[in-house]
């Protein structure tokens, strides 16, 4: 099973492992509202609906997921400890050495390249435990999503026709899949 570290130190972030708790859910939940009108066209759950109370019962299953090694969810932090955000790693598949990440940022964070630091904390880690291969996965619409692999050095491998369902449109969507692997990755160090 994969072990991954609680805390991820950047030069101007720190990835901390998503907890349980009364404040981390303010803190998620006040976040995710705040940013909705960015959030919401590329993540379903990103509503108008969404409680204090789903933002706990999240940070809740991120527990369990990190416990199993299934996913590694990790808040997004800035000097001052202040919640940006998540990254996490999905699908994590150890016999295949491979992951998933995928993220969100707050609006009044967006833009500023913490997602794109957030990422090399995450290949760091990852790729430093034995993954071979990273993939991140965006909406074709959404730009600002794509940035963050394609200014990190991932190769876009294709586009996955009507790949997702989006809710809020009540229509498919298509999916790039941005791809990095470990040589490319030590290849840069």
């Amino acid at each position: 099973m994969i072990i991954a570290s609680q805390t991820l130190r950047g030069p101007r972030i720190t990835l901390q492992k998503a907890v349980k708790s009364f404040a981390a859910a303010q803190a998620h939940h006040q976040e995710v509202k705040k940013s909705l009108p960015e959030l919401s066209p590329w993540l379903g759950w990103a509503t108008e609906d969404y409680t204090l109370e789903d933002s706990y019962e999240y940070l809740q299953g991120c527990e369990k997921e990190w416990d199993k090694g299934t996913e590694f969810n990790y808040m997004i932090l800035d000097e001052n400890k202040n919640f940006m955000g998540m990254i996490s790693a999905l699908n994590v598949k150890e016999n295949d050495k491979k992951l998933e990440i995928g993220y969100w940022i707050s609006s009044a964070h967006a833009g500023k390249g913490y997602m794109q630091e957030a990422v090399k904390l995450m290949e760091k880690e990852f790729f430093g435990l034995g993954i071979n291969r990273i993939v991140i996965h965006t909406d074709v619409l959404n730009q600002k999503s794509a940035n963050v692999p394609q200014k990190s050095g991932y190769i876009l491998e294709g586009i996955q026709r009507q790949s997702q369902w989006n809710k809020k449109e009540q229509k498919y969507r298509d999916i790039n899949t941005f791809s990095k692997l470990r040589s490319e990755y030590e290849q840069n160090l």
